[in-house]
């Protein structure tokens, strides 16, 4: 009754031309025959886009409780992603409550199955899957406390994603911050050459309200002109989002330009242009009639002071110095933890390595009642085809560009083809404490994975063809292993049981290997990690095992691609190879992201700092147009050109002083927010703290300098005479 499916309406376009005679028509997936129920709606999609296909899940009968082998229900752990849609006035924590009354109730009925999965069988962590968790602490046969955890959809789809989309909103607001201040200060910097013509406008009968209106209307049209242009790039530039933002971020296909972007769009144009405008139509709305028409000239006197001329532009200055500091610091800190995660040894090395997973139909997991005699021969099959796999992988190694290859149950960077444990040392007795049992990940690893990935050995010996079947049990184990379960002790010569079972075979340690980041990029430790000879499949906890295969090439790893497909094909004639990507593809992949965040933070840092610089330079060149009288007067006193860069110079160096200032305090208060995107440094480092500042002032002295130069090719006569 379970053998149908549905089709997503991509699959239906693309695969089957959108042939309306689609339902009832019957579909091979695995060797199993599939009829077609039903085509979705166009634009759903679950999980992820790329899924096609949707089949019934049904809970595989050797999950189940088998008559007569109480031993096989103790060690079966079935883990589910469960889903469900609230009744209206639901909350979550409701819906929780009656999820623990449930599982609570399983619990009660089989304590002994339940038990065993809440003490031995999660990793160290103490978690399960994402939505749910289970803890006991009782001894076996004990009821064990269970809980459990309702989530948000919503939640668990982007709730990832909004840290990083709060600190580029915030990289935004602070670039719009500095570029509404840059407005502000040359609308302070052009009211002076207006002063005169507003103070024609008062004497004509103008009140200082409605200059303001005048001044208001000029800078919100300004602003309002600045978000029409950016809306009209946001709306070409939206449609190369996917191909920008790196990963899978869930509903990113639902972002556009509509209705409500338009109206905040416009509400923010109108706020800025009021917010940024209003200090210099206030401070222009007061015209001293008098002496602005006496005035027959716009130039002013009374020295290069910072303090006794233009404070509020050279304050709005000194704002944008501070904040494109923040932005620096924050864009240092991004790209010192993504060179971090570059150049951390991660105890293998990626160049040069292609990798793929062998697939085989014919041994995927039915889901039919399956014997153990026959879950036996699916085992057997696996061991065979592993083996003829080495030795195809063997036979590709003498290949004249290949240097080793090997094949394990798991890849660094990747969550899949490993478990968690529980061990044994042989001789020790079991902890008093059932929550103390030691855990390990377990992997499955041939001779030649070794050589592909270049694992330092420590001590003792690697996996070799010897190590077979028939020999006794081997398994090496990786430095934090022997470190956290042998503590002082050596580890070469112990004896362990895995899965906590007496009735294991015992395994001899012969080998300790540098630990390798398996889990992910930002796990700065490894875990305890033992890896378990191929050949001795039988000894390993791991049932479906689907080897991935790893080769090293002394050249282009994708010239040997087809010799891999080949090897695969000749070990089974009806086994394939999938996600076949080099180790530098996957490690690019993997930090796509943090990549990302310090490219984009990067680029509005580089923005803030030409801003800046770009205010000091305007603030600066206003400055040396409304001086020119007095320049003149002090190069007719004998002053030379050094003197007069160094005098201007000087004023714009106090504003970058204190703006720098400024802002490294205002990055220190807020820089925790990047807290969770670092890597291998602190949001305290101190060489980023250092050279954010050097780099603004440097620029800001370029900035400052060019006025400043061109002040010194003022001609007195000129200056000096009279309009």
């Amino acid at each position: 009754a379970n053998q149908v499916t549905l089709l997503s309406h991509r699959a239906w376009t693309t695969r089957f031309g959108s042939d309306p005679d689609i339902l009832g028509r019957v579909l091979t997936f695995n060797e199993r025959p599939f009829t077609v129920v039903g085509v979705l709606a166009e634009g759903f999609y679950f999980p992820t886009p790329d899924a096609e296909v949707w089949t019934p899940y049904v809970i595989p009968a050797f999950y189940r409780p088998q008559p007569g082998n109480p031993g096989r229900q103790r060690i079966i752990i079935v883990s589910v992603t469960a889903l469900g849609r609230l009744r209206p006035g639901v909350s979550e924590e409701q819906a929780a409550t009656e999820v623990r009354t449930i599982l609570q109730r399983n619990a009660d009925t089989s304590p002994a199955i339940a038990a065993r999965m809440s003490r031995a069988m999660l990793p160290p962590t103490g978690g399960g899957a994402a939505g749910g968790r289970a803890a006991g602490e009782g001894a076996a046969g004990d009821t064990p406390e269970v809980d459990a955890q309702v989530l948000s959809l919503r939640e668990e789809m982007v709730g990832g994603y909004r840290p990083a989309l709060l600190a580029l909103t915030v990289a935004t607001a602070l670039v719009l911050l500095i570029a509404g201040s840059n407005v502000a200060g040359l609308l302070l910097a052009r009211g002076v050459t207006r002063q005169r013509a507003l103070a024609v406008c008062a004497a004509l009968g103008a009140g200082r309200g409605r200059i303001v209106r005048q001044l208001l209307t000029e800078s919100v049209v300004l602003s309002l002109t600045g978000g029409a242009l950016g809306l009209a790039a946001a709306t070409l530039v939206i449609r190369a989002v996917p191909a920008l933002v790196p990963g899978d971020i869930a509903r990113l296909d639902e972002v556009t330009v509509d209705g409500v972007v338009l109206a905040f769009t416009l509400g923010l144009s109108v706020v800025v242009g009021l917010a940024f405008g209003a200090v210099p139509a206030f401070q222009w709305s007061r015209v001293e009639l008098v002496r602005t028409l006496n005035e027959g000239s716009a130039q002013a006197t009374g020295g290069f002071r910072l303090l006794r001329s233009g404070r509020t532009r050279a304050a709005l200055a000194t704002a944008q110095v501070a904040l494109a500091v923040v932005l620096l610091v924050g864009a240092g800190l991004l790209l010192r933890s993504f060179v971090g995660l570059m150049t951390v040894d991660r105890g293998y090395d990626p160049d040069n390595v292609i990798t793929g997973r062998a697939v085989i139909p014919d041994l995927t997991l039915r889901t039919d009642v399956i014997s153990p005699e026959a879950m036996a021969e699916i085992r057997d099959a696996i061991q065979r085809f592993a083996e003829a796999l080495i030795d195809s992988l063997d036979r590709m190694a003498r290949l004249p560009d290949v240097a080793a290859a090997g094949l394990s149950s798991n890849l660094p960077l990747l969550t899949t083809g490993g478990m968690f444990t529980t061990l044994q040392v042989a001789g020790r007795p079991p902890p008093s404490d059932p929550s103390d049992t030691p855990r390990s990940a377990v992997r499955i690893a041939s001779p030649g994975y070794f050589d592909v990935m270049r694992l330092r050995l420590r001590s003792g010996r690697l996996f070799t063809r010897l190590d077979g079947a028939g020999s006794p049990g081997v398994v090496v184990v990786n430095e934090t292993f022997a470190r956290e379960i042998f503590g002082g002790e050596p580890a070469v010569g112990q004896r362990l049981l895995f899965g906590g079972g007496a009735s294991s075979e015992p395994l001899e340690v012969v080998g300790v290997v540098a630990d390798i980041q398996y889990e992910g990029i930002t796990v700065a430790e490894s875990g305890a990690e033992a890896y378990i000879s191929v050949y001795q499949l039988a000894a390993s906890p791991l049932f479906g095992f689907q080897p991935f295969i790893a080769v090293r090439t002394t050249g282009d790893p994708l010239a040997v691609l087809p010799f891999l497909r080949e090897a695969v094909t000749d070990a089974h004639p009806r086994a394939t190879v999938d996600d076949v990507q080099t180790m530098d593809a996957r490690l690019s992949a993997a930090v796509v992201q943090p990549r990302f965040y310090a490219v984009f933070v990067g680029c509005f840092a580089a923005l803030a700092l030409f801003l800046a610089a770009f205010g000091i330079y305007g603030l600066l060149s206003y400055t040396v147009s409304q001086r020119r009288r007095e320049i003149g007067v002090r190069m007719a006193l004998g002053a030379k050109s050094g003197d007069i860069v160094t005098l201007v110079v000087r004023q714009g160096a106090l504003l970058v002083a204190a703006g720098a200032v400024a802002g490294l305090l205002a990055a220190a208060a807020s820089s925790r927010v990047l807290d969770s995107f670092l890597y291998g440094i602190t949001t305290n480092d101190r060489l980023t703290f250092v050279a954010a500042p050097v780099v603004l002032v440097a620029a800001a002295l370029v900035a400052c300098w060019l006025p400043a130069h061109r002040a010194t090719r003022i001609n007195p006569t000129d200056a000096l005479r009279v309009e």
